[in-house]
């Protein structure tokens, strides 16, 4: 089967190690896979474009004004009708609405990934989306509860391993990456609160979107610059994730990603609030979640203590067993070769 997977510029950004992986998989057992991507503002491709051969790659003005949106779909059933695509999937609301332009003026099915419970609210039996792509059992079954469960599939994100053999050195300061802090300021700014007094940290910030602003005058006021990073490339911050000593994420409308697994699968311990949908953070199993005091579950997993051990060994053993990359690519394979 020639499938179509339709990839927006954040998701392409933040996941384009799983994307990579869910091809080469997908192309291993026979399927034709196309990549539509956004177009680039030159003709020199991104780093992690220039390393994906196997698939046909398309470029597409993604987003796109809604006056030109007739001329991109025009464009995109040519080469769809040429290659015979017989599945397009969407990757990012930008790509979910190429997705369903295109789908249904070549009438294919349409599947889309959904990787937080705050998008299963704007999801309606009424949409032409064929199949949902629940990235876990929660979200699964909230879809299934609002448009049936003929019309969802159970798609974890899947992850792989990295050798990390490298002793760590115990006189080092600690290493701890907030996952999303500008998603939240007023946690963010607790988090920061809670390690002000602690002089052995130091802290990296991933900021994403558009309210950075409001944590740069946050570590300001807490005359923390002096142990806090602000880093804004994610793939700069998967090489320190293999390292730190501790994840933390202050964010509850984050969607599911595959770092946080990468972490998980590395025994990194997590400490997070609530975070509806993510079913592999268990509280004092896979993490400690947090609900008013950031300060003593911190404390707690930079301890090297057998707590933090714990939730490192937990973490990494349900990651393997339920978030890898064969899971991934068997799980999409079969959502949509049950048509």
């Amino acid at each position: 089967m020639t499938v179509a997977m339709v990839i927006s510029k954040d998701r392409l950004e933040q996941e384009h190690a799983l994307f990579n992986r869910l091809v080469i998989g997908l192309l291993d057992a026979g399927n034709q896979i196309i990549r539509v991507v956004p177009e680039t503002e030159t003709d020199e491709l991104p780093y992690y474009e220039q390393s994906v051969s196997l698939a046909k790659r398309i470029t597409t003005p993604m987003p796109i004004s809604r006056l030109l949106r007739s001329e991109r779909k025009e464009k995109l059933i040519e080469q769809f009708e040429k290659n015979e695509v017989k599945m397009i999937v969407g990757f990012g609301k930008d790509a979910m609405q190429v997705a369903i332009d295109v789908g249904k003026a070549i009438d294919v099915p349409i599947m889309c990934e959904v990787v937080s419970m705050r998008d299963t609210k704007a999801i309606k039996k009424s949409s032409p989306i064929w199949r949902w792509l629940a990235a876990t059992p929660s979200i699964e079954k909230e879809i299934e509860r609002r448009v049936g469960i003929e019309r969802v599939a159970l798609v974890p994100l899947g992850v792989t391993g990295y050798s990390n053999e490298e002793n760590r050195d115990v006189s080092k300061k600690n290493c701890i990456v907030v996952l999303d802090a500008s998603g939240n300021a007023k946690q963010t700014r607790a988090v920061l609160e809670s390690l002000r007094s602690n002089s052995n940290v130091h802290i990296f910030l991933e900021l994403l979107g558009k309210h950075e602003h409001r944590i740069w005058k946050i570590i300001r006021q807490l005359e923390m610059q002096h142990c806090v990073t602000c880093l804004l490339d994610t793939s700069e911050l998967r090489t320190l994730i293999m390292h730190c000593d501790l994840l933390v994420i202050p964010n509850n409308t984050m969607p599911i990603r595959s770092i946080l697994l990468e972490a998980m699968l590395q025994r990194v311990p997590v400490v997070c609030t609530e975070l509806p949908g993510f079913d592999m953070l268990i509280d004092k199993e896979t993490a400690l979640i947090v609900r008013n005091d950031w300060k003593s579950a911190i404390a707690t997993l930079l301890d090297p203590g057998s707590e933090a051990s714990a939730i490192g060994d937990n973490g990494a053993e349900l990651i393997k067993e339920k978030y890898a990359s064969a899971t991934q690519i068997a799980a999409f394979e079969a959502a949509f070769t049950l048509i």
